[in-house]
Order: structure tokens, then sequence, then C-alpha cells
């Protein structure tokens, strides 16, 4: 009994360090080329280290690289990708990272299509890719159904879709990631 309430306890602790990281913003764009796949992109803007973080700045920073950029995080998160590629890099003095993909089918990726004349796209609190958090509408290519409804609509012609996300957690104190990569992949 004592040995499971401590595996339940580590599991607890394990999950409460997950999420460490975040970003300022999410641009996201999708291109249909055929049929119902195409080509996606994600940037993910100003990647910071939330400071509920129960880790070090350091090893929050080890774990972008080696569980996102060097490991499948995600590809695990984004399901129906393929050919991804996943890069780090350094933009109006913020750390910003960016994955591409391929994909065989948007609907995959949570777009729905409505009657065959409307394509939507629901955001929510799990939208794509990683850094997952709340997301909150900032722009885009298609029309915004507002806060009570939070879905953008594109006609069913459209075929690209582009869209961008701030996360509402960012209102606390977190601190970027951008000194840590100067010091260690940073040119």
């Amino acid at each position: 009994m004592k040995k499971a309430l401590i595996i339940i306890f580590a599991g607890i602790f394990t999950l409460n360090l997950a999420g460490c990281l975040t970003v300022e913003t999410k641009e996201y764009s999708f291109k249909i080329k055929r049929s119902s796949g195409g080509e996606g992109k994600i940037k993910y803007i100003n990647i910071m280290r939330t400071e509920d973080s129960a880790s070090t700045i350091e090893s929050d920073y080890n774990d972008l690289i080696s569980t996102y950029l060097n490991g499948s995080k995600p590809e695990d998160e984004l399901t129906g990708v393929k050919n991804v590629k996943k890069k780090l890099f350094e933009e109006d003095n913020q750390l910003c990272g960016e994955i591409t993909f391929e994909f065989d089918d948007i609907k995959t990726l949570r777009f729905y299509k409505y009657s065959d004349k409307v394509w939507s796209y629901y955001i929510n609190s799990n939208s794509l890719g990683i850094f997952g958090g709340n997301e909150a509408y900032f722009s885009s290519n298609g029309t915004y159904g507002g806060e009570n409804m939070p879905v953008i609509f594109w006609n069913y012609d459209e075929k690209e879709f582009k869209f961008k996300t701030t996360l509402s957690q960012n209102d606390k104190k977190n601190t970027s990631l951008i000194e840590n990569w100067r010091k260690r992949e940073g040119k």
C-alpha cells in the first residue's frame, strides 16, 4: 500500500512539472495542395519558462531541446502529420520555434467541413501543437465567431488557412529562454 502511494505521489509530482514551458503567441498556417492533404506550419513566438515551474531554468531548457526539438513530442501531439521538420531560432530578441509538416487529411488536424460550404476550426484549450494552454483568438484570414463561439470559418473553396492565437496563461511572470539559447546554440 505504501509503495502504491509513493508511485501515485511521484506520478502526480511529475505531472506538475510538465507544462513548465509556454509561449506568448502561436501562428498557424495550413495549405491544401491536393484533395484534403497538404502542408502546415506552426510558429511558436517567445518560448518561455513559467514561473510556477518546480524545476530550474536549465532543466526546462534541456527539456525543450531533448523532448521537443530532438524528441518526438510534437509528432506525438499532432496526429496525422508526416515529414516533420523542427527548428529553434532567435527573432526580435525572442526565442522562437517552428514546426513544418505534411498531412494527408486536414480533418485529422481538427478542421471541420460543414455542409460542403464552410471550413471551420474550433479554438480551445487543447489547440494544435506543443506548448498548449488556454489559447485565445488574435487574428486570421477567416471569420471569427467571437468569444461565445470561438470558431474560425472559411469558405469551402479556400485553400489556405491562417490564424494567430495568444496564450492566456502568459499574464503571469514568465522567463524567456533566449539567454539559454544564446549561450548554447544561438550564434
